[in-house]
């Protein structure tokens, strides 16, 4: 398994599902399909919602963030899963599972990408809540500000 190389474009998930695969589901896959966002969005530290998600090594980390192509990719699947978000207004309430996939979203662009690139993107999801925020779990919110 190499998630750098599946952030390349170059081997596909546990699944079978190459980055582009993914890149192409329906709003009905992504928002039904509930292990394919640790794959887009590595994390360092294990998902506590599944368990047999990848885990990204330190090296991985160092090849991930000296690659330009595995880094436009997680940009552009960021803008994707927003997209998605902006399409949708469901996961604007008190809990929805989508509010755990932001704060994986945030995290991995935070290691991966930029700081820059992580509050943009959180800075994206306030706009798209403005005064619905009040929707959302403060757990949630808190999360995201600490991501």
């Amino acid at each position: 398994m190499s998630l750098f190389l599946f952030l390349e474009g170059q081997l596909p998930d546990s699944k079978g599902r190459y980055l582009q695969d993914i890149l192409n589901f329906s709003d009905y896959e992504i928002e039904n399909t509930h292990d394919f966002i640790q794959w887009v969005f590595p994390l360092a530290e294990a998902s506590r919602s599944n368990f047999t998600a990848p885990v990204l090594e330190k090296f991985e980390i160092e090849e991930i963030r000296s690659s330009n192509v595995a880094k436009i990719n997680i940009i552009y699947a960021s803008q994707w899963y927003l997209s998605f978000l902006k399409r949708q207004n469901h996961w604007i309430r008190d809990y929805d599972h989508n509010h755990l996939r932001i704060t994986r979203v945030i995290k991995s662009l935070r290691l991966l990408v930029s700081n820059e690139t992580a509050d943009s993107f959180y800075d994206d999801i306030k706009h798209q809540l403005r005064d619905h925020i009040y929707n959302i779990n403060e757990k949630a919110v808190r999360f995201w500000n600490n991501a």
